[in-house]
């Protein structure tokens, strides 16, 4: 799991907490924190998916927020190893091939990749993927058993290996946002202490 860290000066929340009290001072960390998280989270969607040719959409389903709680002053953004569907590679191939198909072409990072006995189907769930099917000697499958299956959904590379390369990125872009959320909620909070 890669997961992105922030360190900041300390100064910074004893400042708060001097100017504004624990509990102001532990709301101001709270808003801070949770900021950063998503805006580090925000520029790593954009930069993986950019770097993998996925969907926005598709990398920010993988990347994950914990947000910082009173009792845990810590934000963190991660992503697990789950590989991404190879549908989700721009894949293409006749559908369906009904056994005429010339195989499954997908945009991988790496480059363009075919995959010459493979095909796109949707199946009665609605999933559309790019499958193939396995034969009786290497199938492990204890399913059920025709002369078409069983079958196999093929894959792409899992985000983290990229996700890694920008989280230099990623922490520079929370510690920018973290501190500056900081400052402004001590002004706020004081200007709002003087007008009361």
């Amino acid at each position: 799991m890669a997961t992105v860290s922030v360190r900041f000066n300390t100064a910074q929340m004893e400042r708060a907490f001097r100017e504004l009290g624990q509990r102001l001072g532990t709301l101001a960390l709270l808003r801070g924190l949770n900021r950063a998280a998503s805006s580090a989270k925000t520029l790593m969607v954009r930069e993986v998916s950019r770097d993998m040719g996925l969907k926005v959409g598709t990398v920010r389903d993988q990347v994950k927020v914990v947000e910082a709680r009173a009792n845990r002053l810590e934000a963190t953004v991660s992503t697990s190893g789950k590989r991404i569907p190879l549908i989700d590679f721009r894949a293409t191939g006749p559908e369906p091939s009904r056994g005429r198909g010339r195989g499954v072409r997908a945009r991988l990072p790496g480059g363009a990749g075919k995959y010459p006995h493979a095909f796109i189907a949707r199946m009665a769930s609605g999933h559309r993927g790019v499958f193939e099917r396995i034969s009786p000697a290497t199938s492990t499958s204890r399913g059920a058993w025709s002369k078409n299956l069983p079958i196999r959904e093929l894959r792409g590379p899992s985000i983290p290996h990229v996700f890694g390369k920008y989280l230099p990125a990623g922490a520079a872009r929370a510690q920018e946002i973290m501190l500056t959320t900081l400052e402004s909620e001590i002004k706020f909070r004081i200007r709002q202490a003087a007008t009361a």
